[in-house]
């Protein structure tokens, strides 16, 4: 690891449980450790492509021969790369963090699918992957690991709760900036499951990768039963105190509920079921402001569907789509400065003094 410097350049990348997109965010860190101090530099959004397809299978536990998911690993790896360039940095980077392709998540038992090799080749920089695995290891759930990185990125005067709506909606519970011993009092949890029910439906019922703007959820009508049935089982994921993952998508509720109902209409009543668990999720915290990330903050169903459950304020943060980048780079530079990423009242994990990550460095 290199030397200590005042300022640094990392760019975080991120793959969502969507799959399909690859997202890049460049951050300049002044500082080290809590105290460091972020600005972003730019972002960029490439679509997956062909491989979202195969990936897709493999994180659907489908059979996959090892020469395919080798040539996926590699692929995603120099696509990576792709998204990285697209920004259009003019500046050199000092330090990547990839998170990769998550196509299994049962804790203890976590794949990020990555070859981090074409990134240190052709950018020249430390290349940090797997930043939940030293959690996972200690005996915690290895997620939700943006409440550190949030913390950096989005703290304000007053609590402030930080909601992803991606494939899985993960919250944190951030305490007012002057708070004694803030850290102590951040709080993060996966809610439940968002994106992975409603872009299944768009899948097996509109032909479509997703329902866009959320337009046929728009048009379609909530049906009190079926927000009901989805409601019951996200409220489990959301008290089952856990890492949701693999097998938490609730694809049988949405082959059975295609089978008897429109799809426009499926997806209004997903919307409803999964706005009332998030407010039940926030709840009981001390929030005064919820700012939505995440590409679940294009369907204007599920938005109007929230606003319409909580009592507190509702707003879009500012670059809500390159959040989850953001925060890996963020996460990067704690990792390198010897700061233990995850904080243990959140995932359960035991202490570790050992670095998290893995990490690829240059020769000095």
């Amino acid at each position: 690891m290199p030397g200590r410097v005042t300022s640094r350049i990392a760019v975080g990348v991120m793959t969502g449980k969507s799959i399909d997109a690859i997202d890049a965010c460049a951050i300049e860190l002044d500082g080290h450790g809590l105290e460091m101090s972020a600005k972003e530099l730019g972002h960029a959004s490439q679509p997956l492509g062909e491989l979202s397809e195969p990936m897709r299978r493999l994180a659907c536990d489908e059979p996959m021969q090892a020469s395919e998911i080798a040539r996926l690993r590699r692929l995603l790896g120099e696509a990576c790369g792709e998204a990285i360039a697209a920004i259009g940095l003019e500046s050199d980077i000092d330090l990547i963090a990839v998170h990769g392709q998550t196509v299994h998540h049962a804790p203890p038992d976590s794949w990020q699918l990555i070859d981090p090799f074409p990134l240190a080749h052709r950018f020249k920089a430390r290349i940090v992957s797997d930043l939940r695995g030293m959690d996972r290891a200690a005996g915690g759930q290895g997620a939700p690991i943006t409440p550190l990185s949030d913390w950096i990125l989005y703290r304000r005067p007053h609590p402030v709760a930080i909601v992803n709506l991606g494939g899985f909606i993960n919250a944190t519970f951030l305490p007012g900036s002057d708070a004694t011993d803030p850290l102590q009092h951040v709080q993060g949890a996966d809610i439940c499951a968002c994106n992975q029910v409603l872009d299944a439906i768009a899948r097996l019922g509109l032909d479509q990768p997703y329902d866009e703007g959320g337009s046929r959820a728009m048009a379609g009508a909530s049906d009190p039963e079926l927000v009901d049935g989805l409601h019951a089982l996200l409220e489990a994921q959301r008290t089952g105190g856990r890492s949701l993952g693999s097998g938490d998508e609730c694809l049988d509720w949405v082959r059975a509920t295609l089978e008897h109902h429109d799809a426009g209409d499926a997806a209004a009543s997903a919307a409803a079921a999964i706005a009332a668990c998030l407010a039940a999720g926030i709840k009981g915290h001390d929030t005064r402001e919820v700012l939505l990330a995440g590409g679940g903050t294009m369907n204007r169903c599920l938005v109007s569907c929230i606003q319409e459950s909580l009592g507190v304020d509702v707003d879009l943060l500012d670059d809500g789509m390159e959040r989850e980048a953001a925060a890996m780079a963020v996460l990067g530079a704690l990792a390198e400065d010897g700061i233990p990423i995850t904080l243990a009242h959140i995932t359960g994990r035991a202490e570790t003094s050992c670095m998290h990550g893995s990490w690829v460095a240059q020769t000095p």
